[in-house]
This record gives C-alpha cells, structure tokens and sequence, in this order.
C-alpha cells in the first residue's frame, strides 16, 4: 500500500529539500567579495571571544567540504545514469518511475548548490549552519531512498544505482555532521567552552567533555583554572545587560509611569524575554520528543501481533525482525531529542537564568537604598514607632512568638535575607526554567498516549479510565493549594532561622564571652525546629500529590483493561501488554506532574520575593551638582522603602555651606544626627524638604585611575569615606589601603607615615602583605580605624567625610593622626569634613565649625565668626574637649603570624621608648623602635617592611578545601545512622522490595490472564492497519462469543494488586521522608553545637560566608533533595532488577545480556562519577565566594558607593558568578555525556531482547510481552537509577562539608562544677602566668604575676602589644595557661567548666553587639529580668531619664524613616519594645555602646571587664557613665582596659603591662611619683594637667 506513495514522498522530499537550498542559492548571489568576520590581523572573532594563531592555524574545514562537494556531484551523476536506465528500459509503470528518478535528479542538484555554497562562504559559522541544512537534506534524501528500497524492491543494475545513491548520501549526511562550526576562541587569555566550535556529531555527543572527564578519573583534582570560560550566553556581564536592555524597552512600552528603581514589567516576563530563544528551543524539542514517545510501544505491539500469529503457524520472522530494527532506531531517537532537551534545559535555560539573576540580585544591592530600620511598624499611644505585635511599655516582661515574630518579619530586608535571595530563590527560579517544559511535555505525551489507548482500547474504555482519574482532580488541586501554603511558611521561617544565624555568627564572640552558647543554641534549634514542620507540611502535602499521581494511572489501568475485558469478553497479549507499556508511560509522565507543581509553586513564591527585592526604591540622586557642599532649607531623614510617619528622626531646617579646600568640625551629643548629616552629603538618606549640593564626580570609568600620575592625582569632585564602623576587606593590607588604584610608592609612604601605621607594619611580619580577616578581625579596632583613614588619604578624591576618627586611637596618635594626616600635606587642598567629640583637638586648623542639637544645628558658621561671637566659646564648653581614646591592641585572636611577632618582635623594641616621654617632640609622638623585622625584611621608605617577593605571604584566611576522589563510605553510614539506622534501612529496602515485587506481580498476572486467551487468538490475521487489527468488528465479535467466565476473578485481583502498588507507593515516600527529617535535625544540631562551641580562632580564619553556606545551601539539599534522589535512586534499582528478572522468562541469554551491559553501563558511570564529583565539589566550594562577597559588599555599601566603586565591586562579583557558573555548567554536560552513551546501550538491550523473541519460536505471546514491557523501561530506568546514584552521591558531599565542620575542634566543657555563689568577693590573683596562642607559638604572656581585692577597681594600661588583650583571653580561657595560674576566689579557673568561668564573669566591648529584636530582647534576652530592672540600668546609663520611666529625647534613634517634620524626636528607648534592626544599625555607635552597658549592669556581675567600652559616647554622657560605673558598681571588681587615662586615672590601682610582664602595679598616685613607665604615658597624653590634678590632686604650676 506503500508502494502508491513513493512519488509523493519523494516529491515532498524534493520540496523541503528545495526550501533548504533557497537560503544558499541566495547566499551564493550575495557572497561575491564578502569576507568572512575576522579579527585584526585575520584572527577569528565573536562575541564569545578571539582566536589565537595557533587555533586559527589548527582550524580546518577543508575535509570535509571536499567531500561534501564530491559525494554531491557524485551523486547528480549516479542519478542521472539511473534517469537515462529508466528511460532506455520502459514499462507499464514507466511514467512513474521515470517522473521519481527525474526528481531525484532535481534533489542532487540541489545538494550540488549547497555544496557549492558551503564551499565558497567564507565565515566559519556560516558555512557551519549551511552544512546543518545540508545535512538535514541529505537525512530526507536517506528517507526518501529507505522507502524506494524497503517498498518497491527494484533488482538488478536499478538496485545498484539506488542502493549507491543512498550509500553516497548517508556519507555525505556524516561529512556534513563532521565540518567544525569554529575555531577554538580565548577569552581573558582562556580558552572559551568549545560547544559552539565542533562538528555536530562531537555536540551530540558531548564529546568534548570527555579530556575533563578522564582528568578526573585519573585521579586529578580539578580547579576552577581547569575549566574553560563560559560563552557570552552564560556569562554574567552580558546577560545582566540583557536583563537591563528588555526592562529598558518595557519601561518605555509602558503606559504606565513606572517609579524610580521598579521593574517595567513582571520579573518572570523579563525572563521570558531575556531566553525566549532557549526558551523555544526547549518547547520545540519537548513536542519532538514527546512525539516519537509512543513509537516504542507501537514496534512493541506489532512484535506482539506477530507472535500470536506465528503460535498458529504464520512465518513472521523477517517482518519481525524489522519492528526488532525499528524498535531500537525508535529508542534511539526519542533519546535523542530527550538528551538535546534536556541539554538546552540545563545549559541555556538554567544556569543562564541562575546567573542572570544573581548579577541582576547584586547590581540592585549597589544601587538600593540603604535602608537600616525596622520597617514594618505602627504607633503606639505615645506616638513611638513600634514594630507590628511588639508588646507596649506596659505589656509583661515575657514576649509571646507572635510579638518576636512581629519584629523578624522584615528579615528579607536584612542582609542575610539579601543574601538568600541569591543562594536559595534563583536556585528555585532557574530550576523551574529547567523544568517548566515539562507541562508541555506531559500534556504531548498524555495527547499521543490517550490517542494511542484510544485505537488501541477503544473509546469506551478510554473514557472510564479518564472519568476515574478525574475523581482525583479534586484531591489534586486541594494538595498543590497545601503544598504552596508549605512552601511560603518554609521559606519565612528558613529566612527567620538564617537570620538568628547571622547574627549568632556576627556576635559569636560576646556569645563566647557571655557562655550564651546553651541559651543561642536553644534559639538556633527553635527556630531549626520550626523550619523542620514546615518542611514536613511541605512533605505531608508532597505525600497527597504523589498519591495522587499514582491513583491516577494505576487506576487508570485497572479501569481501561477491565473495561476493555468486560467489553471484549478478554484480554489478548498484544492489546494489554502495550496497554500496560502505554499506561507506564503515562504514569511516568504524571510522575513528574506532582514534582513540577512543587517547583512551580517553589518558583512562584521565590520569584515574588525577589520581584519585591527588584521593585524597592533605588538611592536616588538626592543631591544636586555644585561648586561646594552646601544645605539649604534641608530637612533628612534616614532612608525607608515605607511609607514614612512624622514622628521619626529627622535633621530639620539645614542651611550650611562647607568651605572647600578645608577642614570643617561637626560635633553635638550621642544621638543627635552627625552620622546622618554626613549620610545627606554621601547621598544616602531621604530629603524631606530642601536642597542639598555636592560636587558631581565623575564615574569610575571616566577617572582613568590606571593613567593616574601625581600631577594630576586629585579629582577635586570624588568623594572618600571614613565610616564610624570601619569596613575592612578580606585581602591584605595593602590592597586595603590601594583600593583598587594603582601603587604610588611614594604616597603609599607618606600616607603610612601620616596615620602612624610605621609600628603596626614593624609587627607584621608579612608587612603590608599580611592578609586581613573579613571585618579586619585580626587587627584592633585603631588599627581598623587607621587603615580606613589610610585608604581615605591615599585615594584620588578631593572630598574626604569622616566619621569620628578619634574614638579608637590613643592620645598621642591622635595627635599625630591629626597633625600628619588630617591637616599634612596629604589634606592641603583637599575639601574634609569630620564628625568628632574632640573639637579643641582640631580647633586650631579648623575653618568651618557645626553644632548639632536637638534634630536641628545649634549653631554654624566659620570659626573667626563664632570666636567674634562667642558662640565658640559656647561650642568649647559643650564638648569639653573630648579626650582620645584607643584600643590600638592586636586583635583578640591573632595570626599566628601575628602572634608570633608579639611574643617575638615586640620583645626587640628598645626598652628606652618607654622611659623617655620628654624626648619625643610634638610633631613625632610616636616611640621610635629597633625593629629586628625592619632590619630583616628592608624597609619601605619610612621603615616599614616589605615582604621578599620570593616568600609567600602567610594565609590568615585559608583556602576552602575539598575532598578527593568518591565521598568516603564513613559519610554515608554517618547519614544513615543520623536518618534512623539500620533497621530504618533495612525497612525502606523491604518497602522498596516490596513496591517493584507487587509491580511485577501486576505484570505476571497479566501474563496468566492473557496466557487463558492464547488459543482463542487464531483468527487474528495481520490486518493492514493498526485501527483494523484492534477494532476489528468481526474481532470484536469472536471474542465476544468467547468470553471468559473467569473474567471477574482475574480482573479482582488485578484491581487489587494495583491498589496495593498504590498504598505502597505512597507509604515508601512517607518512611523516606521521616527519616529526612531525622537526618536534618541531627546533623543540624551537631553543626550549631560545633560551631558555637568552636575556638575563636578557627571562628576567625573562617569566613563566615563559608559557614553559612553549610548552614543554606548544604541543608537545603540534605533537607529535601537528597532524600529525593536517594528515594527515586533505590526505586529505579529496584526497576533494573525487576526488568532483568522479566528478561530472564525468556531467556537466561538475556539475564547473560543484561548483566554485561549493565556492566559497561557501570563503567561509564564510574567514568562520569569521578568528574561529575570534582565538578559538584567546585560548585559547592565556587558559591561560598559569592556569599562571603555579597554579604560584605552589603556591610560596605555605603563606602563603595561613596568612593565611587559600585562598577568595580560589580564587575568583581560578576566574576565570582562566571566561576560558579563555570562549575555549575560542567555538571550538566557531564551529566549529558553519560545519559546520552547509556541511553544507546538501553536501546542495544531492548534490540537484543526483541531479537531473542522473535528468535525462539517456542515463546508465547503473554511471556514475550510481558519481558518487552518491561524490557522497553531498561533505557530510561538504568539512566535514572545511575543519574539519581550519582544525585546521591553529589548530595552526600553536602553531609561531606557539614560533617567536616561537625568535626572540628571544639573547647573543652568537662571540668568540675564552680560553687553555686562563685565568685562572692571578686578576688583575683594572677601567678606565674605563660600563655600563648598556639602550641607552635611563642608565649605572649611571660610569667605574670599579680592580684586584685575584692571589689577593687584596677586600670590595665600599656602601649599596643603589652599584652592587655591577651590578658582578658587568659581571664576568659580562650587562651589556656601554658604555666602558672589564675585563681578567683580561690577556685582555680583552669579545673572548672567554662561555662560556669565565663556566666560568671562579664564584659564589655569596645566594639558593641547587638541583635536583631527589640531594646528589652537586647537587655534581657532570656526574660530573666522585670521591665522595672531593664528601664532602671537604661537610666543608670543615661539613655532615659532617671526620674522617668518614658526617659528623654536626649539620646535619639538615628537610622529611621519620617516623611513630615516636627518639632520634636522620639527616644528610641522610651518603651522596651522599641525595635532593634540588625546589629542595631538603626542606633548610633554611641547608643549601642550604652545599650551594651546597660546589659551588663542588668546582668550584676561580681567581677567585670571593660575595653573602652565608652569610645564612641561624647565626653559630657562619657562623665555621666563613668560616674555610674563607679556607683553602679561598688560591689563588683572592675578591670578597665584604657588609652584613655583620665578612665582609670583615679581608680585603685593600676597595672602597667610591657611584653607580656607586669611593669608596673601600684597606686595611680604612686605610680605618677616613681617617674616610671606611667608617668611618662600621662606625659604623652595630651591632657597631663587634667590627669596631674586627678591623680595629686593639684595643677601644675
């Protein structure tokens, strides 16, 4: 019947062939003269990148062209000899034939243009995409030739001629598949990812995976260095300016008036339009693959017709052996366009859309607004903004959930919540682009599945099975509605838990210090425990889809063949084995329905969140371009992204003019707005009225930094920033102070000089190439302040706005700092405007003074004019002269280098520095020293070292590691003991068992039931066509008059094994996902212990992004994905076994068969493991970066912005995410190497099987067709059983990095239990005290020896690496005593637990922590206290009232939000539930430090240490504070680091340290008469008089 359609066929052929042609044929007219794109000197180039000369020169195309050209004229000649054969010998049927050879003729002619044209155009990619159409041509041709041969069956010399042509043209198809597209292109001197560059056939493959691949296995531990860039679609620079490009052009095709940083249109549209041509791909292939879905089973179903033909006798076995053909051509195909689907998914559509938001996540976070408040609030009676449900002044001391949850609901406005949106809701987003074709897809396949049951069944049957899954739409529909309520509280309590980690991370050394570790723990695991019910809602709801989905095609089945057996009157082999091979893939198909609703729901939610994120406002260009900085009639408030109320903080009615070129003063109280005038110059807050001008500086770009020279160093319009938090990078010192410019080494030197850093680089011993922590955790809080001044001076701007650069350096490097750096020749002509309680200091250069009072200026002008007016005066007495203070002290935790230079270096310095105070002038206060490391390592200009370039700087900060090689057995059993233990797995392996054992008992008694038909199926014939063969009436008919009076019972059991398999399927999911649960609470649990109970220094050299990214992103997949991968891995081992054991019925050939490719099948996965896993590794290790980037970007925000670095931090982190992207993408091309190779193995085994069949003339229908239903799985199950193993095993590197940190070295907790009223006295006693930072290291404490009484108040004073802070670690036990040893009051410290050492101790830092919650949660954070006792320390630390309650508008909040202004500002801690934003970022530094004073007097230790816990206050509430130190803390022992004299100036004693030793302890009184080292420290002071008349009583003469 065919045979009639050949000359159509080939006309049609010719016709898509001649549609193919047009495009060269036009190409052949145009390309006369046309060269092809090229780079300068005739290299290759794309957006992808350039070509070198040896990969031009190694490029070639020639080959295979010639043999296109060749085999296309060769071809046109046998065609024409055929023609001219036909013609010379007519016949009955000549006119056909010879019209059919005639357009042959026309099709060669055709391929000999394109040819032609391929050969001629010059532009590689061209001519590439030409021979795709070529190849396409030649695939038709092959087709057209298969239906000549298989159909007519001509002979002799036309056979010959036609079987030559088709021979030419399947070489040709190879050679056209064979030409390269390109070639290989480098980018940033790399070699870009050679996809777009290889033949078709090597792109098909994914061959060009494999050198990575066999690196791995080899054993090479790959890098990212290793792996090649990523082409232009994938990488994050261009596809940020794609985003940015479609939200242009739907802003303008907007009607609307889009606001100010909004997107133009919905997020998911922008994707849309960002990939739609990836997007289309997917959709096309998805159609392709879904149509030839079904061809299986259709091959499966005529095998099955012909062996119930040949038990009555019929020869069937070449037609047989055909479909055998078919059937694995048909796997092969449908696997084909599956892979290359699945290909576009992960490559284009996924990581693409990953990347693009992440760049497009950060790139907003440089330009929104810096928003510090807590914004979601109300009014509470008072008029005070209170965040949602928090409790009013008079509510009870104890929080309910709801009041804390109400403080916590705008986590997602904090930075880890920034964060999150990177490292959890692109992942949603992109993985939905992955899958979303797959609706698509379903609905193809259910389309060409139910049209197939349709003829196969009949419609009666096809509509009851229908009828009965829709019975389940209901179920279904209120399922996905709990699973998406799941999802949206799994997500804000995942934000909610991420945020008490944060900050427990932030604030882990006052956790430390206050053995707080037991009460955050319990936090930590609430908050834990409140994400682990919402993520089992999410399973229970996850459990009702998954039933759902198996009722539905289980069901299904049962209904269709039992319809279909009660219409029929029985079940024949052919009809219910295909029925159950086509019910199989519709249950397939519905198998994902429930995954990909659970994605799309995840996706909905997490798109909204960062829609949200992408719609907040931007910082707006609130300031205008002029000659100077200047206010007029400027009202500002900090900036909200909320509606704004009237009653918040406000700086109102500004009218300033700053000089340029000098330096002006800004001073006023603790809270009164000298952070947020400098915020309004930087551009960083909201104007509420007025004006503000500020000099316009250029952009990054323009400024050509890299052509910067010293005449023309300054930019006279660019902004520095000196933040009151020094932001520090994690690099080294040097690049901290660089910035990004190019090194000047003379001003590198005077700018070292300048800030007194000569000493602090004498220490280091790596110089300026020590690396420093995040945060500059290892250097002190002066050391911090000077390296930001420092990069500051050494910049190019003309503008420099610092925030109290004073408050942590000593007196006499104050004094330098401000002689050197503020007022030196680094300053002249540069514009500076400086907060500072220390206004006498800089009066005496200081052109422009501002007074701030109460939310307005007090008073402003130049100071010739205030001294005219005696408003100076006036400004004097209010400041007092704020003395300097410092904590110029190694950090707590140093380096080991660091520490090593102190126990070492330091002890070299000249002991005369401190015997000699008159012999230092005013200009040089600084004490000269005999560095051994200056000597040892050169100098730099000044005399500080440099590091020998032949020696590698130390790493404070080490590399993330990774493991090698497969993860280790011990972290599986470490799993699978923490998910239930053996009997839970030996439970889920009988489940398992027992699932695929009911499946195939289901099968089995489908072969006993169709077996009883067997002998009733002689008169099935071999109809010509399918509908014919099915619906035969006489068919129907015969069967009917057979009818099986055993119906009912075979159809009863079957309906009850279906059952079974569904309540069973639905069980297995529910036992897994328990012991997920399990898993995560154990491991979750062992993690938070380790790292809370972790030493400080490991928690120092550790990034925190790192340890965060254990806590998301691993947690995230040992939450959910892995158990998934681990559920879908067993069920598929268990499918491979049940199909073998299906194979074996009918031949142990075929168990022999199965097993050896299952073998190969093993080895190729073992192949892809050992790259797969070293790719996942570099994933999970190239995120931590990006998070550690992000997250510190956001703490700098304000000073990248304001030193005009956005564009560089962009580009940086763009950077990070082409790495990330560069792991990520190899992932999936391995994992598409892999799928493709097993998948022509699967097809092999169902060829094999087939062949065995029709092979053995013994074998039945019912046995063959219940081995082929099976056998037609074998491809599709093996790779899934692999992919979900190798799945398995790269989530297991999750649990492989939580369980490195679970394993870390904690700090000791055994010891004996310290008496229940320890200590009762506060006596200390020091003996003999050796210690050191590590076992390796020099001592730092050398032998001290001394004591202090009870209730004894003792000054600890020393220059910079006396050991001061060394001591407070002693005290604490961070550091454990080497020799000697502490006792307080008379307990050894050593013998008892820490935690009953460190809850009994208390301090105070001079760098204040605070958390996220409310001013009651801050005091009292375990509602141990009365409201009473909490408002009573807020006044003894001045920051309300002491007569009231409701306190004073004296110290005001200053982050916040107003949009009208009045008269008066609201104090912040007026009412306990006032919120506290992040790390209290909506206070000022000054309120946070009283806040943390005001814990500790909560608190009532008996012995207490403070490091210039006060630094940041003015000087008139620093008198008031320490005037009720001295009240407030009579009956406690008190230990006071200071720089700052005066503070311990009439204390009891004070104890002098040099070297670790004590060098001097007596009174104040009598240590100023010994003329020692500590008098000649009031010497140098800068305030000697105030300090002679506090120590003696009297002024000097």
């Amino acid at each position: 019947m065919i045979k009639g359609y050949t000359l159509p066929i080939t006309a049609a052929g010719l016709a898509l062939i001649l549609l193919a042609t047009l495009p060269s044929a036009v190409n052949i007219v145009r390309s006369l003269g046309r060269k092809g794109k090229v780079h300068r000197n005739g290299l290759y180039q794309d957006e992808d990148g350039t070509a070198t000369e040896e990969s031009q020169k190694a490029f070639s195309a020639k080959p295979p062209t010639l043999a296109i050209c060749l085999i296309s004229v060769c071809g046109l000649v046998l065609s024409l000899a055929n023609a001219v054969l036909t013609e010379s010998n007519g016949s009955h049927h000549h006119l056909r034939r010879s019209v059919e050879v005639w357009l042959h003729c026309a099709i060669w002619a055709l391929l000999v243009i394109q040819s032609v044209n391929i050969s001629i155009e010059r532009d590689p990619p061209r001519r590439f995409d030409f021979s795709q159409a070529a190849a396409c041509s030649y695939l038709i041709l092959i087709v057209v030739y298969g239906f000549l041969e298989a159909q007519l069956r001509v002979t002799g010399p036309y056979m010959g001629l036609v079987t030559g042509e088709s021979c030419l043209a399947i070489i040709a198809f190879a050679a056209c598949l064979a030409l390269p597209r390109r070639p290989d292109v480098y980018y940033e001197g790399k070699i870009v990812d050679r996809q777009w560059g290889l033949p078709a056939f090597h792109r098909y493959a994914y061959s060009w995976a494999a050198p990575l691949l066999k690196a791995g296995a080899a054993g090479k531990a790959l890098a990212i260095s290793d792996l090649p860039k990523m082409d232009h679609y994938t990488r994050s620079r261009e596809l940020h300016e794609l985003f940015e490009d479609e939200d242009r052009e739907a802003k303008i095709k907007s009607k609307d008036s889009t606001p100010d940083g909004k997107l133009g249109t919905s997020l998911i549209r922008l994707l849309i339009l960002s990939h739609w041509p990836a997007f289309s791909r997917q959709y096309i292939l998805t159609v392709l693959q879904s149509l030839f879905l079904v061809a299986p089973q259709l091959a499966m179903f005529k095998l099955l017709r012909l062996l119930e033909a040949r038990q009555n006798g019929a020869y069937v076995t070449p037609e047989a052996s055909m479909w055998t053909v078919a059937m694995g051509l048909s796997i092969l195909i449908q696997t084909f366009f599956e892979n290359w689907m699945w290909w576009v998914s992960y490559s284009q559509c996924q990581v693409p859309v990953r990347i693009q938001l992440s760049a497009v996540i950060f790139t907003k976070s440089m330009r929104r607004k810096d928003v510090k408040g807590v914004q979601n609030s109300k009014e509470d009676d008072n008029g005070v903004k209170v965040a949602k449900d928090v409790a009013q002044p008079d509510a009870a001391s104890e929080e309910s959930e709801d009041e804390q949850n109400g403080v916590e609901e705008d986590v997602s406005k904090t930075r880890q919540g920034t964060v999150n949106l990177v490292g959890v809701d692109t992942k949603r987003v992109s993985d939905f682009a992955t899958y979303n074709n797959l609706l698509l897809g379903a609905l193809c396949n259910m389309a060409a599945s139910f049209t197939f049951l349709g003829i196969l069944l009949g419609w009666q049957a096809l509509l009851a099975g229908i009828g009965v899954q829709l019975l389940t739409l209901p179920l279904n529909i209120w399922a996905s509605k709990r699973y998406t309520s799941a999802q949206e509280r799994l997500m804000s309590v995942r934000d909610r838990k991420l945020a008490v980690l944060n900050e427990a991370l932030a604030g882990i050394r006052q956790i430390k210090f206050s053995a707080l570790e037991r009460q955050w723990s319990k936090r930590i695991m609430d908050k834990r425990e409140d994400e682990l019910k919402a993520q089992w809602e999410s399973f229970v709801a996850d459990i009702w889809l998954i039933l759902c989905y198996l009722i539905g095609p289980v069901m299904l089945s049962a209904v269709c063949l039992g319809v279909y057996a009660v219409i029929h009157g029985g079940l024949s082999a052919s009809v219910a084995f295909t029925a159950i091979a086509i019910l199989g893939q519709i249950e397939g198909t519905l198998g994902f329905v429930p995954e990909l609703v659970a994605n799309g729901l995840d996706a909905w939610v997490s798109v909204k969140r960062v829609q949200e994120y992408l719609d907040a406002p931007e910082k707006p260009q609130s300031t205008e371009p002029g000659d100077s900085v200047s206010f007029k009639d400027a009202t500002i408030s900090w900036p909200s992204d909320e509606e704004q109320s009237g009653d918040a903080f406000a700086l109102r009615n500004l009218n300033l003019r700053f000089p340029n070129g000098e330096l002006s003063v800004i001073s006023g109280r603790t809270g009164f707005g000298k952070s947020l005038l400098l915020a309004a110059i930087l551009g960083e807050v909201d104007i509420l009225n007025g004006t503000i001008t500020v000099p316009q500086a250029p952009p990054l770009h323009d400024r050509h930094d890299h052509k910067a020279n010293r005449s023309n160093w300054i930019i006279p319009s660019a902004i520095a920033f000196v933040s009151q938090q020094p932001w520090i990078e994690n690099c080294t010192f040097k690049e901290n102070i660089l910035f990004g410019l190019p090194s000047d080494k003379e001003r590198y030197d005077k700018v070292i000089q300048a800030c007194a850093m000569e000493k602090d680089l004498e220490m280091l011993t790596d110089g300026d190439s020590t690396e420093i922590g995040a945060n500059g955790i290892n250097l002190s809080g002066g050391q911090r302040w000077r390296i930001t001044l420092a990069r500051a001076l050494y910049s190019r701007a003309g503008i420099l706005i610092m925030d109290d650069i004073f408050s942590a350096v000593d007196a006499h490097v104050g004094k330098h700092i401000f002689e050197q750096a503020l007022t030196g020749e680094l300053a002249q002509g540069r514009t500076r405007i400086l907060v500072t309680h220390h206004v006498s200091l800089c009066l005496p250069k200081t052109k422009y003074e501002v007074l701030l009072g109460d939310g307005k200026v007090e008073r402003a002008g130049l100071v010739e004019d205030l001294r005219k007016t005696g408003e100076l005066q006036h400004i004097l007495e209010e400041e007092n002269e704020a003395a300097v203070s410092d904590d110029d002290e190694p950090a707590l935790l140093p380096s080991p280098s660091l520490a090593r230079r102190q126990s070492s270096g330091l002890a070299r310095i000249d002991s005369r520095a401190s015997g000699r105070p008159r012999a230092m002038s005013q200009s040089n206060n600084l004490a000269r020293v005999t560095s051994h490391a200056s000597k040892r390592s050169g100098s730099f200009g000044a005399g500080h070292p440099a590091l020998d370039p032949k020696l590698a700087a130390k790493k404070f900060v080490e590399e993330e590691t990774k493991e090698k090689g497969r993860v280790a057995w011990k972290v599986y059993y470490e799993y699978l003991q923490a998910s239930g233990g053996t009997w839970f797995w030996i439970g889920v392996l009988v489940n398992y068992g027992g699932y695929q054992g009911f499946l195939l008992g289901r099968s089995w008694w489908i072969t006993l039931w169709t077996r009883t038909y067997d002998t009733k199926s002689a008169h099935i014939g071999q109809p010509a066509t399918l509908l014919h063969q099915t619906f035969s009436t006489q068919y129907a008919a015969d069967v009917a008059q057979n009818r099986d009076p055993n119906l009912t019972y075979y159809l009863s059991i079957y309906v009850a094994l279906s059952v079974i398999v569904v309540i069973g399927g639905t069980l297995r999911y529910l036992w897994m996902f328990y012991g997920s649960i399990l898993a995560s609470r154990r491991l979750f649990e062992k993690l938070s212990y380790a790292v809370l109970r972790a030493p400080l220094r490991w928690l120092d050299t550790v990034p925190l992004g790192r340890i965060l990214n254990r806590f998301t992103a691993d947690f995230n997949i040992i939450d959910s994905d892995l158990i998934r991968a681990a559920s879908l891995g067993l069920y598929n081992v268990m499918t491979v076994v049940g199909i073998v054991v299906a194979g074996a019925f009918v031949s142990p050939f075929i168990l022999v068969f199965a097993v050896i490719l299952l073998g190969i099948n093993v080895r190729y996965a073992i192949y892809y493991l050992a790259g797969a896993r070293e790719a996942k590794r570099l994933e999970s290790i190239a995120k931590s970066p990006i998070f550690e980037y992000f997250g510190a970007s956001l703490a700098g925000v304000s000073t990248i912005r304001a030193f005009g670095k956005s564009d560089a931090y962009i580009s940086s982190m763009f950077a990070k995410l082409d790495a990330h992207a560069q792991a990520l993408w190899h992932q999936w091309l391995f994992n598409r190497w892999l799928t493709v190779r097993l998948a022509a193995i699967g097809a092999a085994f169902s060829v094999a099987t087939a062949a065995f069949v029709v092979s053995l003339d013994k074998i039945n229908a019912s046995v063959a067709g219940f081995a082929l239903s099976f056998t037609l799985q074998y491809s599709e199950s093996v790779v899934w059983m692999l992919r979900q193993y190798a799945n398995t095993e790269l989530g297991m590197n999750a649990t492989e990095r939580i369980l490195e940190y679970t394993n870390i070295t904690t700090e000791p907790e055994g010891g004996a239990d310290a008496p229940a009223a320890w200590p009762t006295e506060g006596r200390l006693a020091v003996s003999d005290l050796v210690v050191g930072y590590a076992p390796d290291l020099p001592p730092v404490l050398k032998g001290l020896t001394f004591d202090v009484e009870p209730n004894e108040r003792v000054g600890v004073a020393g220059r910079t690496g006396a050991g001061k802070s060394s001591l407070t670690l002693a005290l604490f036990r961070f550091l454990e005593a080497r020799e000697g040893s502490i006792y307080i009051d008379g307990v050894d410290i050593s013998k008892i637990k820490l935690y009953d050492l460190r809850s009994r101790l208390a301090i105070i830092p001079q760098d204040p922590v605070l958390f996220s919650g409310t001013v009651r949660s801050n005091l009292d954070p375990f509602n141990e206290h009365s409201d009473v006792e909490l408002r009573e320390a807020l006044a003894r630390v001045h920051l309300i009232a002491s007569d009231s309650s409701e306190g004073s508008s004296t110290h005001e909040p200053e982050p916040s939000g107003s949009s009208t202004p009045t008269h008066t500002n609201t104090n912040p801690f007026s009412t306990l539930s006032t919120p506290i934003s992040e790390g209290g970022q909506n206070l000022s530094q000054g309120q946070r430090q009283l806040l943390c004073l005001a814990r500790a007097i909560v608190s009532r230790p008996k012995i207490i240490i403070l490091d210039e816990a006060t630094s940041a206050v003015d000087k008139a509430t620093d008198e008031l504070i320490q005037r009720s130190i001295r009240e407030q803390f009579t009956d406690s022992t008190l230990l006071v680091i200071a720089h700052r004299l005066s503070t311990i100036a009439d204390f009891d004693r004070i104890l002098v340290m040099g070297e670790g030793k004590v060098v001097e302890y007596d009174t104040p009184r009598k240590l100023f008469e010994a003329e020692g080292t500590f008098r000649g420290m009031v010497e140098d002071s800068g305030e000697k008089d105030v300090l002679r008349e506090v120590i003696l009583g009297e002024k000097e003469g």
